[in-house]
């Protein structure tokens, strides 16, 4: 009788955001860790990987991996940091 194949565990989001914060610098991701641990979604990477405007990726063969230090860049050069949403609404209003 052949062996029955372990049901594989779905990973979740929260596991894929603590792999993506203990991985080091030079890990590559997946989409699905690298997502997790941006908080954008797995739809949004390829989307941003098509149109530009996302993290730089690496093509190995067909697989598509994302360098965490790369990753890491993108984030400081595409978010800002507050004190407090009435801050946004002064820089709009001027």
């Amino acid at each position: 009788m052949p062996k029955r194949a372990r049901p594989c565990r779905a990973t979740s989001a929260a596991d894929l955001r603590a792999e993506f914060w203990r991985a080091p610098d030079e890990a590559l991701l997946d989409r699905k860790t690298t997502a997790a641990g941006l908080g954008y979604t797995v739809g949004w990477l390829e989307s941003a990987a098509t149109h530009g405007g996302g993290p730089v990726l690496t093509k190995i063969g067909r697989s598509v991996r994302y360098r965490k230090a790369d990753v890491l860049a993108w984030l400081k050069a595409h978010s800002r940091r507050i004190h407090s949403t009435a801050e946004l609404n002064r820089r709009c209003g001027d």
